[in-house]
């Protein structure tokens, strides 16, 4: 590494970085990959095994992202990952090639 690199600047703008930024919005994604139908938050979040008030706070910097489809089910919001979004697909793989390596056969 040269002087000239500014590592942790480059680490914390890393869009990686701030969509993994934490267990929490790993959780969400992933509750939202095996979810069949959107979900309220309090779906995601009892999916995800974290208090609604968690849930609340990751979806906001999530939702930057470009990969949510938002709707309304009984007057609550609800979330549902975009199907062929490029993003969701290349996540979609990275968590299956991941649960393959950490159970394998």
């Amino acid at each position: 590494m040269t002087d000239e690199m500014d590592v942790p600047r480059l680490v914390d703008e890393n869009g990686l970085v701030k969509l993994f930024a934490n267990r929490t919005r790993s959780r969400i994604l992933v509750t939202l990959f095996y979810a069949d139908e959107p979900l309220t938050v309090a779906e995601i979040a009892d999916g995800a095994g974290i208090y609604q008030s968690a849930a609340y706070e990751a979806l906001e910097p999530l939702t930057e992202f470009g990969i949510f489809e938002r709707g309304e089910r009984d007057g609550e919001d609800t979330y549902a990952l975009v199907e062929g979004d490029e993003l969701v697909e290349e996540v979609r793989t990275v968590a299956r090639l991941a649960t393959e390596r950490a159970h394998p056969e």
